[in-house]
């Protein structure tokens, strides 16, 4: 065989190798490879946090009664009371047992699917690495400045984290919310009022250390986490929404923030919340994050 036959077959054998080891990698879009560096991982959980939220399809699925693609004050009305009446069996009140409960609603099958799409490597368990990737892409996002640490005032350490608003990014509430005052809360640990990266990274590893069996964290011990946050953050807003303190909540103080959540939706204050007033409230919270002179 001529040498310059030889090489371009050499030549071409390389190329196909190459070209299935990239599609081997990149052409499955539903997990990393396991050896992704945590920089990959933290954009490609962001990602994919940001397009699940993006249509406000949980949002509108559950209040949107009618199907017309626009919410209404009178059907997010109707749809909080038939949520007050199913918590409470009937009762004009709602005890914190129940709100708890109510917080906790679909909590099992949403942790299993964030510990599935945070297992990379398919093992049915989660390495510090696979843990750590979408807590630091949380403190990311609410590092708005880029400056790599997160200045705690007393408006961010005292604000609510924890508001159900099931269509809000939130998704499970408390320590997981990824809200600056969830980071301040939790993570400052020196309480000198800024939490650093190195500092977060600290207080994550010690909860995964805290929960972790042989090194790993399995679906309950993931999910038990999970469940102690929305449980410390629906405790404190239960305490919160009791203004008059008597112990129990009823319908109005039920209500209370997830419609300040709705009158902040509807951009025209017309009584009517559309995707597009969703989805601008998003990218205006999207642009805000940004670094000052960033396109």
């Amino acid at each position: 065989m001529k040498p310059i036959v030889r090489y371009a077959l050499l030549l071409s054998a390389v190329v196909i190798a190459a070209g299935g080891i990239v599609w081997s990698i990149f052409g499955k879009t539903d997990r990393i490879p396991a050896t992704a560096s945590i920089r990959t991982a933290d954009t490609y959980t962001a990602v994919n946090a940001r397009t699940a939220r993006g249509s406000g399809g949980r949002f509108f699925a559950q209040y949107d009664l009618d199907h017309d693609g626009r919410i209404t004050r009178d059907e997010f009305n109707k749809a909080l009371s038939a949520q007050f009446a199913q918590s409470t069996g009937g009762a004009q009140t709602m005890t914190q047992a129940q709100y708890i409960a109510y917080r906790m609603t679909g909590l099992r099958p949403r942790s299993d699917q964030s510990f599935r799409r945070d297992d990379w490597n398919g093992d049915g368990k989660l390495s510090l690495d696979e843990y750590m990737a979408p807590e630091r892409a949380r403190f990311e996002s609410a590092d708005r400045d880029g400056t790599g640490s997160i200045r705690c005032t007393s408006r961010s350490s005292t604000s609510d984290d924890s508001s159900y608003g099931k269509g809000q990014s939130a998704e499970f509430g408390g320590r997981s919310s990824g809200s600056r005052a969830a980071i301040c809360r939790y993570d400052d640990l020196n309480r000198d009022g800024v939490v650093t990266r190195a500092e977060f990274d600290q207080a994550m590893q010690q909860e995964f250390a805290s929960a972790a069996k042989g090194g790993a964290l399995n679906a309950d011990q993931f999910y038990a986490i999970l469940a102690s946050h929305v449980h410390d953050s629906a405790t404190r807003t239960f305490a919160r929404l009791d203004v008059n303190q008597d112990g129990k909540l009823d319908l109005a103080e039920f209500s209370a923030s997830e419609l300040r959540y709705f009158m902040r939706l509807d951009r025209n204050s017309d009584g009517i919340v559309t995707r597009d007033e969703l989805g601008a409230r998003r990218r205006t919270a999207s642009n805000s994050h940004r670094n000052p002179g960033e396109n």
